[in-house]
């Protein structure tokens, strides 16, 4: 296994596994800890999550193939990965379902810079002749990590309450989201390598224009 498969390997597996504290006991917190909280607003808080994400997922997906380099692909990983990141904490602050509602739109956001440069890093780098053998790694190493996970969330929920459970989710997603700030030593840069934040910006909106294809 390459070192850019094994990063996101092991950068997934962290941060699926942070989320595995959360969701199974997600619908529970919200009946009980917001203030209008009930299975209504768990399932608009679903479906904003995933119009949201099915929204912007592709337009983001067109602009990161435009570029030209693999760095794009990092960045929106990292970026997305580390914002998803913030939302467990903010869970802590949350006490109406509008709270709700705004982080998932968050969630989504995140998820959907995130998941598009995972695949796309990983399709790209699977060793060739390997790719059953890693596609299943990644999914049984998750599943046991959910496993895991959805059993000590349940522990921690009910010993510490729900705010152990977002802070530790929380920690541990930020430590799966370092697993990516790595990739820049292995993939394709941009093009005359390291650029100063306007260029980066202007390297960017070069491919929002069109311009980078």
């Amino acid at each position: 296994m390459n070192k850019i498969i094994a990063v996101l390997i092991q950068g997934n597996i962290t941060i699926t596994g942070a989320w595995g504290f959360i969701n199974p006991f997600f619908a529970v917190y919200v009946t009980r800890q917001i203030v209008d909280g009930n299975l209504i607003v768990i399932g608009n808080a679903a479906a904003i999550y995933w119009i949201i994400k099915s929204i912007v997922q592709m337009p983001i997906a067109k602009l990161l193939d435009k570029l030209p380099s693999e760095d794009d692909d990092a960045f929106a990983l990292t970026v997305g990965s580390f914002l998803i990141s913030l939302v467990p904490f903010c869970f802590l602050f949350s006490t109406q379902a509008i709270h709700i509602y705004f982080l998932h739109m968050v969630l989504a956001f995140g998820d959907a810079l995130r998941v598009t440069s995972w695949n796309s890093i990983f399709t790209r780098h699977i060793d060739k002749g390997k790719e059953n053998i890693e596609w299943g790694i990644n999914s049984t190493a998750v599943g046991f990590i959910l496993a895991l996970t959805t059993l000590s969330g349940g522990w921690i929920a009910e010993k510490i309450g729900f705010q152990g459970i977002f802070i530790f989710s929380g920690i541990v997603s930020i430590l799966g989201s370092l697993f990516f700030l790595t990739l820049s030593s292995y993939i394709r840069k941009m093009p005359g390598g390291k650029k100063s934040f306007k260029e980066l910006v202007d390297y960017f909106k070069d491919g929002i224009m069109g311009k980078g294809a």
